[in-house]
């Protein structure tokens, strides 16, 4: 039988349970109906006590966030930052009411960062499906709203662009600024691995820079770690135009400092590196627009490691692979060295061809 309609605006529906006849209410028939059927399901279940109708997302998300517990800081940081700041709007609803309009809205704020938009998508179909199997609501909102796509385009897998490498050669730069530059231009490092050096990684007797350590800023505050892999160990040998730079760089230094630094001694955190980076991007659109010349805004420190990777393609696969810290040369080919026209070294093709096929000239008439 459906919930009826009381005088005071309410609905009612009434039920046996274990021989005693119980009474629901609720402001539509559906929340006396869902009352009823918690109510038959827990008694069925045999059990103990059952969870508020009124109990908030909030307060669900939090249970179901407490028995998951993610073991990984990138893990945390994805719910934490990535999610739970996004939902925040439906924490104090109470769950059994939230809709697909309310999801609606939620997601159309993301339309335009899909990939934060499906963590968003992961997050709160796993907390609705949580609440389901506590017997807390009937049936998963999130069935109802379509899974979004990740359209993330694709790292830029390019080197500098020739206006790129012009304005970097004429634009002035501070110490900090001129040092990142290097470290990514000239030595291929990656940021974690620029950000971790020391004092005690360049070693001026040998003339070379050692690998040994990265930091991991799954959170702001980087977390110095082993590189992922035993390739991430290497030594790197210092060029010779930049032996006296490094000299002059540490010798005020005491072993544990870091070459990049803030202005309390400290590694570089996420939000200092990213300050760093951006005056980087603000200086080169400057001095381009004094050269009157246009340059891409999507430079990144990806970017400057595929150039290096192009200016070592002289050297042998195996040489290639360790400057680079990877283990596979498939890897160097197939994610860094991307060879435009550009790239081509027309001169020495031509002496190829002229070996192999003879010149011209001598060819018979």
């Amino acid at each position: 039988m459906p919930a009826k309609r009381r005088k005071d605006g309410r609905y009612e529906i009434a039920t046996s349970i274990n021989g005693n006849r119980k009474h629901f209410y609720g402001q539509t028939a559906e929340e006396a109906e869902e009352k009823m059927w918690r109510e038959i399901i827990r008694f069925k279940d045999g059990i103990g006590e059952y969870p508020s109708y009124s109990d908030t997302f909030g307060e669900i998300r939090k249970r179901w966030y407490k028995s998951k517990s993610p073991k990984t800081a990138a893990t945390r940081k994805m719910y934490e930052v990535d999610c739970f700041r996004k939902i925040a709007v439906l924490d104090g609803k109470p769950i059994s009411q939230i809709d697909e309009c309310d999801i609606n809205e939620v997601m159309n704020l993301l339309a335009d960062k899909t990939n934060i938009a499906e963590k968003v998508y992961m997050c709160l179909d796993q907390i609705f499906k949580y609440a389901m199997t506590k017997r807390i609501i009937r049936y998963n909102p999130m069935d109802l709203i379509q899974r979004p796509k990740n359209k993330t385009k694709e790292k830029s897998k390019r080197g500098l662009t020739a206006n790129e490498r012009k304005v970097i050669e004429n634009t002035e730069w501070n110490h900090r600024q001129e040092l990142l530059l290097k470290l990514f231009l000239d030595y291929g490092l990656r940021k974690e691995e620029a950000t971790a050096l020391q004092k005690g990684n360049i070693d001026l007797e040998n003339n070379t820079i050692i690998i040994d350590h990265a930091n991991d800023y799954t959170s702001n505050v980087p977390r110095r770690k082993k590189p992922k892999s035993d390739a991430g160990n290497r030594i790197i040998p210092i060029l010779d135009q930049d032996e006296k730079y490094f000299a002059d760089l540490i010798k005020d230094l005491d072993e544990d400092d870091f070459l990049l630094q803030m202005t309390n001694g400290k590694c570089l955190t996420e939000n200092s590196y990213r300050q760093l980076w951006d005056s980087i991007r603000r200086r080169m659109k400057k001095t381009a627009r004094e050269l009157q010349l246009e340059i891409p805004d999507d430079l990144t420190s990806r970017i400057c490691r595929h150039e290096y990777s192009i200016k070592i393609m002289g050297l042998t696969e195996r040489e290639q692979m360790y400057l680079m810290g990877h283990e596979d040369i498939s890897t160097t080919m197939k994610n860094y060295q991307t060879i435009n026209v550009e790239h081509i070294n027309r001169k020495e093709l031509n002496k190829i061809n002229r070996k192999k096929n003879g010149s011209p000239s001598s060819a018979k008439k």
